[in-house]
């Protein structure tokens, strides 16, 4: 599954809009925020976290960090 990037106003991360991305889409169906300081994302209703390997954003396991 490959799933959506959003930038800091919630748009869409397409081939023509490429920018830094602020929000990755969860499992849950809401948006996991990106950790202050942090290299990974985190979803504030269900507390999944999110990283980013090869290109795409994966759930983050235990042994990740």
């Amino acid at each position: 599954m490959v799933r959506k990037s959003f930038d800091r106003w919630k748009i869409q991360n397409t081939a023509f809009n490429k920018n830094l991305t602020f929000y990755v889409e969860c499992d849950c169906g809401e948006l996991a925020e990106r950790a202050y300081l942090k290299y990974y994302f985190q979803c504030l209703d269900c507390g999944k976290k999110y990283v980013q390997k090869y290109g795409e954003y994966v759930e983050m396991k235990q042994s990740d960090g």
